[in-house]
């Protein structure tokens, strides 16, 4: 199968929707794990779950998509330690990106069911052992999420190095609207 020259749109969507949702998730997350207990740490643990169970339904839908199409080569002229960076950041982006939401999702699910999509769809997994079990799992998840984080931020610095410094198209082939190149 030959590599596409370029991104589809809707792998465009997909990847910028995720990561609108990232970013809203990240300051969301830190605002609720400091505020008092009361309705609103209730609301943002709410809107928390969900944007993480849709960000796991869309790097799902993401991934087949990938499957199905492909990617764009890597532009010319990268040196070999940089392509085996490139692939292997991208390869940890997408674990992350499906591992973080699971593991909330599992740690939830244990400690402190229920788990609602959007406060009205009932979405917990059948994981048992309390409290001590979902805090174990979600010390897991809070590693993960962070190391996400900090991968995400590469890979922004990256793209901008690639955009602004080499000026070779990677950032534009992703970028929303026509294809680049």
């Amino acid at each position: 199968m030959t590599p596409p020259r370029h991104y589809a749109p809707s792998q465009k969507v997909l990847h910028w929707v995720i990561a609108a949702l990232i970013f809203a998730l990240v300051p969301i997350a830190l605002t609720m794990a400091n505020l008092p207990d009361g309705s609103l740490k209730n609301a943002l643990y709410e809107w928390h779950k969900s944007f993480g169970l849709t960000v796991l339904a869309l790097a799902l839908a993401r991934l087949l998509v990938r499957a199905a199409r492909g990617a764009p080569p890597l532009v010319a002229g990268l040196p070999a330690w940089q392509r085996r960076a490139a692939h292997a950041s991208h390869l940890a982006l997408y674990l992350l990106i499906v591992l973080v939401p699971i593991l909330g999702w599992a740690g939830t699910s244990a400690c402190c069911a229920p788990v609602m999509l959007y406060f009205t769809v009932p979405l917990t997994l059948p994981i048992s052992g309390g409290m001590p079990v979902g805090e174990a799992i979600l010390r897991v998840h809070q590693v993960a999420a962070f190391t996400l984080v900090a991968l995400v931020g590469l890979h922004v610095a990256a793209a901008l190095h690639h955009h602004l410094v080499r000026r070779d198209g990677t950032l534009r082939r992703m970028w929303p609207g026509r294809a680049a190149g």
